[in-house]
């Protein structure tokens, strides 16, 4: 296992282990997951058929209006911790619903950063405690953090497009399985830098993937989850004998049953 290059937050800096998982229960709960409405079932969490955000559409919502005024001090001074774990989380999350009203369902992931929610793909959004200053440079950070999220999603889609899981032959469709499988792994990890709980949206995209293509969401989540029981940890890069040991479970796991054709 190669170790991330990535600093890990260490001490009063960084928000605790039981902010984040609060922070991400909210998120995680709000809808990250596909939508099983009629359309397209490219992008993940439903289809961005909005316009690309811009600057000035961020400007316009309501939250943008009201940045809070982060108070003097270092990053690792009290009045920092606690206003960043309040008031600057507070308004992360406004701004959430209110991207999430604007843009549709798929904005809710605009600030899964490497170390806001942990192991998420952006990176131009850290945390409140980073991200959060001027006004112009904090709507900076959520517009870039949005596109990024948007991009990946497309991104994630055209692979998913690319890599069909529902050849008829049963030898031709597990390796199929087997190598977009471990593509898409490899993807996940080089873009969230294999930083802390990278694996949550690795089990994700992973699930969106089978999801995709005729597996229901359900299945798909606890076919996945018993793929990878305990395979990846934080802050390590899986040996490619661990992904593709991954791969092939998941790939036996659809068997005889496969996705739906």
């Amino acid at each position: 296992m190669r170790t991330s290059n990535r600093p890990r937050p260490t001490g009063s800096s960084a928000e605790t282990a039981a902010d984040r998982r609060a922070t991400l229960g909210w998120w995680w709960t709000t809808s990250c997951f596909p939508t099983t409405s009629p359309g397209p079932r490219s992008i993940p969490a439903g289809t961005p058929s909005t316009p690309l955000p811009t600057a000035a559409a961020v400007a316009a919502l309501p939250p943008a209006s009201r940045v809070p005024a982060r108070p003097a001090g270092t990053a690792a001074d009290r009045t920092v911790i606690d206003w960043s774990h309040g008031e600057a989380r507070d308004w992360a999350q406004e701004m959430t619903r209110a991207l999430a009203e604007r843009f549709g369902r798929w904005a809710v992931g605009w600030r899964w950063a490497h170390l806001d929610l942990g192991g998420g793909p952006v990176g131009a959004w850290c945390c409140p405690r980073d991200s959060v200053g001027s006004t112009a440079d904090t709507l900076a950070a959520v517009t870039g953090a949005l596109c990024e999220w948007r991009a990946w999603l497309e991104e994630l889609a055209e692979y998913f497009d690319r890599h069909p899981l529902d050849d008829p032959s049963p030898e031709y469709r597990q390796l199929a399985w087997e190598y977009a499988t471990s593509g898409l792994v490899t993807r996940v990890v080089e873009r969230t830098e294999a930083d802390d709980a990278w694996y949550v949206h690795c089990k994700q995209a992973l699930t969106w993937f089978l999801t995709r293509w005729g597996v229901d969401p359900e299945t798909a989540r606890i076919r996945v989850g018993q793929a990878v029981a305990g395979r990846f940890h934080s802050w390590l890069e899986p040996e490619s004998g661990v992904v593709s040991d991954v791969a092939g479970r998941l790939a036996a796991a659809a068997e005889p049953e496969g996705p739906a054709r």
